[in-house]
């Protein structure tokens, strides 16, 4: 009996050892460090990737939006853009029946963040060729060349006078523009250099800011090309070549940094001038460009 105790006591103990150590499991831990390094990367990236409007002759397409995003991991600074209207316009459209051989691109005016005005992205504006009845070519010293600036259903006469042996590409070129909306009377076409100034040229083009407030193109740029045949409108172009850059009223969309993962949003629209073919006309493309820091 005495053994038969002892044993089973032996084994109550054994089982209350056994509950002890279960009951004294530890959580054991330890630690390890992550390092991550991000590239540098300049990325721009603008949404969305499509706009399209319908318009009528002299009518507005209605404001839409477009958001240019700093995608990298660097600073981008500098940014602006620009239009494709001098490669898909490269021939005089006066007269033709087809929507096709208008650029677009000439109709997009956007404006940004900071200033709430909108400014052609880059149209075109050709020579007319002919003599415009009731226009007064005295604003400048040699008349080579004249039209009109449209926007929606207004148009305003210009005048280009040559500069240095005949041509338009060197500072001597002159710009002259009407204040008045045109209705065919003398008084609303004569254009005048007041205010307008062409201080920079190169090989293909004269670079002009028209800084008189009460001109339609107040704040503009425009870059007269060199055979004096059109007259290219713009200001938020800082392209180097050609290098509208030059121009003294051309100014970026941001200058400031724009950090990762921040937005600046266009506001753009259309205006469609009076006497255009009906149909789709030549697709423009919009390239945005910035600078990344410290590539």
């Amino acid at each position: 009996m005495k053994k038969l105790a002892l044993l089973a006591g032996l084994i109550t103990l054994t089982y209350f050892l056994q509950s002890a150590l279960v009951l004294a499991d530890v959580s054991v831990n330890d630690t390890v460090d992550v390092y991550v390094s991000v590239e540098k990367v300049a990325e721009v990236t603008v949404f969305p990737p499509i706009l399209s409007w319908s318009v009528v002759p002299g009518g507005v397409g209605g404001a839409k939006l477009l958001d240019i995003k700093n995608t990298g991991s660097v600073n981008l600074t500098n940014i602006y853009a620009y239009v494709d209207t001098l490669t898909d316009e490269t021939t005089r459209p006066y007269g033709s029946p087809n929507a096709t051989d208008y650029a677009a691109g000439g109709l997009i005016v956007f404006k940004n963040e900071t200033y709430d005005k909108f400014f052609f992205a880059g149209r075109i504006e050709w020579n007319w060729t002919e003599d415009i009845s009731n226009m007064i070519k005295t604003g400048v010293t040699s008349p080579i060349a004249w039209g009109f600036f449209k926007n929606t259903t207004y148009e305003y006469n210009w005048l280009v006078g040559n500069g240095t042996d005949g041509f338009c590409n060197n500072t001597a070129t002159q710009f002259a523009l009407e204040d008045d909306i045109d209705n065919g009377t003398a008084a609303t076409r004569t254009p005048t250099t007041d205010g307008i100034y062409c201080n920079a040229a190169d090989a293909d083009w004269t670079y002009c800011s028209v800084n008189r407030p009460t001109a339609p193109l107040y704040e503009s740029c425009v870059a007269i090309y060199k055979d004096c045949s059109k007259i290219f409108i713009y200001r938020y172009d800082k392209r180097s070549s050609p290098n509208f850059g030059a121009c003294s009223n051309s100014r970026y969309i941001q200058a400031p940094d724009l950090v990762p993962y921040e937005t600046h949003t266009l506001t753009l629209d259309i205006y469609t001038p009076l006497g255009i073919p009906w149909g789709n006309l030549n697709t423009a493309t919009i390239t945005v460009v910035a600078t990344g820091v410290g590539i």
